[in-house]
């Protein structure tokens, strides 16, 4: 007789932030994300200082990120961020794909793309998304140990003190 497995099916979606300054393009991408209900859209931002807040409120899984954007570019936004979200940078500039790469990003959407590209990017996504979750050091116990430094002409928080940036207390 054949032994039944029973797999478990994920109760949770995950947690996806589209961020796109053009209106149009968000509407885009959550009519392609409407399409998989294991995705909840936790956030959309029109850009980068939202984006850094929704993501590091939301915790997301996946991030759509634009390049070009008013306020803080989509590098820029990585740069602030905790590691973690499966990044999908999607941009009408074909220039920035290397550097994306560079800074571990799933796939590099260009727009315009069709609903087979997506669903391709997507699947790269959900891959990465579904990996072993590296451990991550925020969490209310280091908040305290957390120091102001001083990284490209920014201020922010560092995460494994002493750092040779450290501003004095």
């Amino acid at each position: 007789m054949a032994a039944t497995v029973a797999c478990k099916v994920q109760a949770t979606p995950l947690k996806a932030v589209i961020v796109d300054d053009e209106a149009l393009a968000r509407g885009y991408l959550r009519e392609m994300l409407r399409a998989h209900p294991e995705i909840e859209i936790a956030a959309e931002c029109a850009n980068g200082f939202e984006a850094v807040k929704a993501i590091a409120e939301t915790v997301p899984d996946l991030v759509f990120l634009d390049i070009q954007m008013p306020k803080l570019d989509g590098f820029e936004v990585l740069e602030l961020i905790d590691p973690g979200p499966a990044v999908v940078f999607v941009t009408a500039y074909d220039e920035y794909a290397m550097r994306a790469f560079d800074a571990h990003a799933v796939d590099y959407l260009l727009k315009p793309f069709g609903a087979e590209r997506f669903e391709r990017a997507l699947e790269r996504a959900l891959r990465r998304a579904a990996a072993p979750a590296r451990v991550r050091l925020a969490d209310e116990t280091d908040a305290a140990e957390q120091r102001p430094c001083l990284t490209r002409r920014r201020t922010r928080l560092c995460r494994r003190p002493p750092c040779r940036n450290a501003l004095a207390a």
